[in-house]
């Protein structure tokens, strides 16, 4: 390679290891807000159930009030079997007990089943809560987990920061600004060897798509410190040096 393709592989290999410790960082950022998203979507599933439950246990009151209110009908019916005096009034007494008396055990039924509701509710809630307090400590242990990594690396990022500066200096501008483009397009990864596919045949591939090279671009990398691109991927091309493969 020739010096400004030596000075760009250089800053890639600067930039690949920062990449390394970027997405370490980014995976680690990323457990924490599916951990968070977990905890607002189990507080709306709280909110949920406490809603509901509240509109089981509203109907279980009525459903109650609704009994009390037959039970004191009742005893006014019962009064007016005393007083009743014709045998006709007595059974329209007693047709009207025995009604009151059946929409009450109908209405408890209800009752007793909304109530049952409500406890499964109050079951879920609790569940719900607990699983929450789980999710909690995850998310505690993650925050730590990341604060731990950038306290770690914090030296190495600086050194490789300086590092980079350093690269990035010998090279021209626009060289920077082609590497910088294409490293943006390829998640850090701007370069990529040129390999040969077969000992005996001049056939070459980009190292970084797998797609075929033209022997057009292997030569003007041999005879020229220039940037080609891969036609394909759009990688910034480069061939590797008996220094470097021996390094």
């Amino acid at each position: 390679m020739g010096g400004m393709l030596d000075a760009l592989h250089r800053l890639q290999e600067i930039e690949t290891q920062l990449g390394r410790l970027r997405r370490e960082e980014a995976g680690k950022a990323r457990q924490i807000r599916n951990l968070e998203r977990q905890i607002l979507r189990i507080d709306e599933d709280i909110q949920r159930l406490e809603v509901q439950q509240a509109a089981r246990q509203t109907d279980a009151d009525q459903f109650e009030r609704d009994v009390k209110i037959r039970e004191e009908s009742i005893l006014r019916h019962r009064d007016g079997l005393l007083r009743a005096r014709t045998n006709k009034d007595y059974a329209a007494i007693l047709t009207s007990i025995n009604t009151e008396k059946a929409d009450s055990a109908k209405i408890e039924r209800l009752a007793l089943e909304k109530l049952g509701e409500v406890e499964r509710l109050q079951e879920e809630v609790v569940s719900r809560a607990q699983q929450r307090g789980k999710t909690e400590e995850r998310l505690a242990a993650c925050r730590q987990a990341l604060q731990d990594y950038r306290d770690q690396t914090a030296e190495e990022r600086e050194d490789l920061g300086r590092q980079r500066e350093a690269a990035a200096s010998e090279l021209p501008p626009t060289a920077l600004a082609t590497f910088t483009r294409v490293a943006g397009k390829h998640d850090g990864e701007a370069l990529a060897e040129v390999t040969r596919l077969h000992p005996k045949r001049e056939e070459y591939a980009c190292g970084g798509c797998n797609m075929t090279i033209t022997l057009e671009n292997v030569a003007a990398l041999r005879a020229r410190d220039e940037i080609q691109f891969c036609n394909v991927c759009g990688r910034i091309l480069y061939l590797e040096s008996p220094a470097h493969k021996n390094a």
